[in-house]
């Protein structure tokens, strides 16, 4: 293979398969260190999903890519799957991290560090949310309901739009109405993140 005579896209193409197998190594490794030290079964089932999203969207990048024949119909239905995992992926992180600071919504369980503790929402979130909300078990079980919401909707919405596609009824540019989940959800998807991310800064 004399890479000199390739042209840019070769090239690419060629880069992004060595990403998707260093991605998988990498991957593989991780998920069979953690299946030998199996010893958090909860907790390391939301790792081992988390940890699939990596190769999966590698893969559904480089098929992406591709220009042959039924390609762009396979990276549709990769895209949708992608789409439903992501979903799958911030739903486990929601509860992996609420299983670190022993929160338990059923139990009513909000350990005393954080309880109480200030959470500044960002725009777009403030425009049905108050900029400062205090954690504590109704602002955590609102969380963890919005993150739901987010995740039943957007496998919904994916697979509308695939037979839309399919249908030839949805445009190939960026139509708002019709993406893949609606706006409000996406603006409380990120606000769960944001949630995360400040949670675990103080551990």
């Amino acid at each position: 293979m004399d890479i000199s005579n390739m042209d840019a896209g070769q090239i690419t193409v060629l880069g992004s398969a060595f990403c998707v197998m260093v991605t998988t190594h990498f991957t593989v490794q991780l998920l069979s260190q953690h299946l030998f030290y199996w010893k958090n079964p909860n907790e390391q089932k939301a790792i081992l999903i988390i940890i699939m999203m990596a190769p999966l969207y590698a893969t559904v990048s480089f098929v992406g890519l591709l220009n042959v024949e039924g390609s762009k119909a396979f990276f549709t239905f990769l895209e949708a799957v992608k789409e439903c995992y992501e979903a799958l992926v911030i739903a486990k992180f929601m509860a992996l991290m609420y299983s670190y600071l022993k929160i338990s919504i059923s139990k009513n369980i909000v350990p005393d560090e954080i309880k109480g503790r200030e959470i500044h929402h960002s725009f777009p979130v403030t425009l049905f949310q108050p900029h400062t909300v205090r954690l504590d078990h109704r602002v955590l079980k609102q969380l963890k309901h919005w993150t739901w919401q987010f995740v039943i909707i957007r496998p919904i919405c994916s697979v509308l739009m695939v037979t839309l596609q399919s249908l030839g009824m949805y445009p190939s540019w960026n139509w708002p109405h019709t993406s893949p989940f609606p706006s409000s959800c996406a603006s409380k998807a990120s606000s769960s993140s944001a949630f995360g991310r400040e949670l675990s800064l103080k551990y």
